[in-house]
């Protein structure tokens, strides 16, 4: 699946002509409507581990902007049942440049900006020469392997279309017209990501979700639309899961894992890209057969994420900043 002639590259933007599904509209009268309240035990069902001679399967949540602590306040039943159901690390990143360009880098390699080099949201392929992305680390392993990249930030099909392997498919939702708040447009990448897990089940899908920092940027980490794009995500992160477990239901040897992380804070008036706590918040939720219920800790942000996709997918992990969420090891580096 690796050769070129088989791999749709996006180095900047693919269109990606998708059906639409309703969101709720970006106001505080529908955030507090009680109507929008889902019950988190119907929304999907507990990890299944794999019978028989057992697939592993990864799914990446990106969700650009979001702390974790208000999804408590925005009352998101389901990342907080998927956080119930495995790991939640809700740690710091402090001394990492806390700009999506640079986060999103260190998520999809494993190393830290200060080896990467990726200062801002400029950049180009050449630093994933030096540092593979987990697409290409795992493509250089297996090149059988299925990878996919689907997102609402371009720039994520840059890094996940570089190298000498690359992603199987590396797509960009077009921004949908008359979509202020973004929406529209996450629903329709979350609507691709859901197409892709019950066309072909990859090993690997990342997807990039961008509403919940537009909506911070506009109004602050501590406004009502923020908790309401928050709501609005946590639907999409509902359907993507529920996608991955009836497809685990329907193929009892595929083994999948949920990874949900982010790249940055927000301030509560609004932006990032210093050092304050709100900005360096960071979290990463691991559920899968591998992570018990329950367990919480501070150890893991995401440069852990490409050596989990590692360790479960089974390609050598290289030397990395990171460290796989199924290890437990001594932070020495501040972060």
């Amino acid at each position: 699946m690796s050769a070129p002639a088989r791999v749709l590259v996006a180095l900047v933007t693919a269109l990606v002509t998708i059906p639409l599904v309703g969101s709720a509209a970006g106001s505080a009268a529908a955030f507090d409507d009680a109507g929008t309240t889902v019950d988190a035990t119907a929304a999907f069902g507990i990890p299944r581990r794999g019978v028989g001679e057992v697939v592993n399967k990864v799914v990446v949540i990106g969700i650009d902007g979001l702390m974790f602590d208000k999804a408590d306040a925005a009352q998101a039943p389901r990342l907080r049942r998927l956080a119930a159901q495995g790991l939640l690390s809700q740690g710091t990143i402090a001394g990492h440049i806390t700009i999506s360009g640079p986060s999103w880098a260190s998520a999809l390699t494993g190393v830290w900006d200060t080896e990467h080099g990726i200062t801002d949201n400029e950049f180009d392929a050449s630093p994933f020469l030096a540092h593979p992305s987990v697409f290409t680390r795992i493509e250089r392993a297996a090149p059988v392997r299925h990878t996919v990249s689907i997102g609402t930030w371009h720039q994520i099909a840059t890094i996940a279309a570089t190298g000498d392997r690359r992603a199987d498919l590396a797509l960009t939702t077009a921004p949908l017209p008359g979509d202020p708040d973004e929406s529209a447009t996450d629903a329709a990448t979350a609507t691709e990501v859901v197409s892709a897990i019950e066309r072909s089940g990859p090993d690997l899908v990342f997807t990039h979700l961008d509403q919940v920092d537009l909506a911070g940027h506009r109004h602050g980490g501590a406004s009502r639309a923020y908790l309401t794009a928050i709501r609005r995500i946590d639907a999409l992160v509902g359907r993507i899961v529920a996608a991955v477990d009836q497809r685990a239901r329907d193929r009892p040897a595929e083994q999948w894992t949920v990874l949900v992380t982010t790249d940055h804070g927000h301030l509560p008036t609004g932006g990032h890209g210093g050092q304050t706590p709100a900005e360096t918040a960071n979290f990463v939720i691991a559920r899968g057969p591998d992570f018990a219920p329950g367990t919480t800790t501070g150890a893991h942000t995401l440069v852990d994420i490409t050596p989990t996709v590692l360790d479960l997918l089974g390609a050598p992990p290289g030397r990395l900043d990171g460290h796989s969420l199924r290890a437990r090891p001594a932070r020495t580096d501040g972060r």
